[in-house]
């Protein structure tokens, strides 16, 4: 009896592709994906352009480089985009469902590392922890009472969650710990999250936003989060608070935030993802004592990533199979 061939996946996840930086997890999530597809990496379609007939499933993660989002709309049998991760806004979901693509992501197992980074975040901006290594590793004689380290507490302080989603509740969730008051806006009420976390819902973001001390983006982006975070925000949130998003980038205006900053308008920011990403070199906000970047990490451990790599593989094999999948972006 002939084997059964394993159908073309194409990967448009970034570190898959690039030989430089391979490493175990890279070939763990490889060998896991094999077990089930024929891999092809981007060099395979550059040396036989041919390929693309034949691919009918597709991996992709945000962001997604301009030439790769105009590579997917030239496979002409694709019939699902799985993502690794849990926001879709890098993908062309009318062109999906236009042409009847089914679209997958990895919510929920990123849920826990992503909030314990929002966590991280909230901390290392607000006990200028960066400062203060700095001082301490760099300096020959360090001063271990220099007034520019001093820092706040958050325990008593005012957390305001934007999006009470998963993420958004274990984030909540982290910061009763510490004990934190919660705040949260979201589409709808959220009884449940609510209730375990002891927060109070706010219909009106506007109404939140002078009460927290600390504010954080967990939404997800669509047109309607697009800059929710903008000049009327600002101006509306304590001098003292801290933002701190690991949403999405276009959810806050960059130019707004930058300005924010430099008038005191607010005193700080935390971000893993930016608008646009990566920043250009250069950019205002990498130049800030205030501001804190990371590189969109918010689900970068082993143990998540090989979650997401299970998931994304069970979304693959269901979609394709005509099956419920585990984790589908209802069109």
């Amino acid at each position: 009896m002939p084997t059964k061939m394993k159908p073309p996946v194409l990967i448009c996840v970034p570190q898959y592709n690039n030989h430089e930086v391979k490493n175990e997890l890279i070939e763990q999530c490889l060998s896991r994906l094999r077990s089930w597809f024929q891999v092809v990496l981007l060099d395979d379609i550059e040396q036989n352009p041919n390929i693309k007939e034949d691919i009918v499933g597709v991996v992709t993660q945000s962001p997604i480089q301009p030439r790769l989002y105009k590579l997917l709309t030239s496979l002409p049998n694709v019939r699902v985009y799985s993502n690794h991760g849990m926001g879709v806004d890098h993908l062309d979901l009318k062109y999906a469902k236009a042409k009847g693509i089914r679209v997958g992501n990895t919510r929920n197992v990123v849920s826990d590392s992503t909030a314990d980074l929002a966590i991280t975040l909230m901390l290392v901006s607000t006990r200028k922890i960066l400062q203060g290594v700095s001082m301490a590793m760099e300096n020959e004689h360090p001063d271990f009472v220099c007034p520019s380290l001093l820092s706040a507490n958050v325990k008593n302080k005012t957390l305001g969650v934007v999006g009470m989603g998963d993420i958004g509740f274990k984030i909540a969730l982290r910061a009763m710990a510490f004990g934190m008051k919660i705040l949260y806006h979201n589409r709808r009420r959220r009884s449940n999250e609510e209730d375990l976390v002891k927060a109070t819902f706010y219909p009106r973001l506007q109404d939140m936003l002078p009460e927290t001390d600390v504010l954080v983006i967990a939404c997800p982006c669509t047109e309607q989060t697009i800059n929710l975070i903008s000049t009327e925000e600002f101006r509306l949130m304590k001098k003292t608070s801290l933002l701190v998003n690991i949403g999405r980038g276009k959810i806050v205006d960059t130019d707004a935030l930058v300005k924010a900053l430099q008038t005191n308008e607010i005193q700080s920011a935390a971000l893993d993802v930016t608008e646009p990403e990566p920043l250009p070199r250069g950019h205002p906000l990498l130049t800030m004592p205030n501001v804190i970047v990371t590189p969109h990490s918010g689900g970068y451990t082993i143990e998540t990533c090989l979650k997401v790599c299970d998931l994304l593989i069970e979304n693959l094999k269901c979609g394709l199979e005509g099956k419920a999948m585990p984790s589908e972006i209802l069109l």
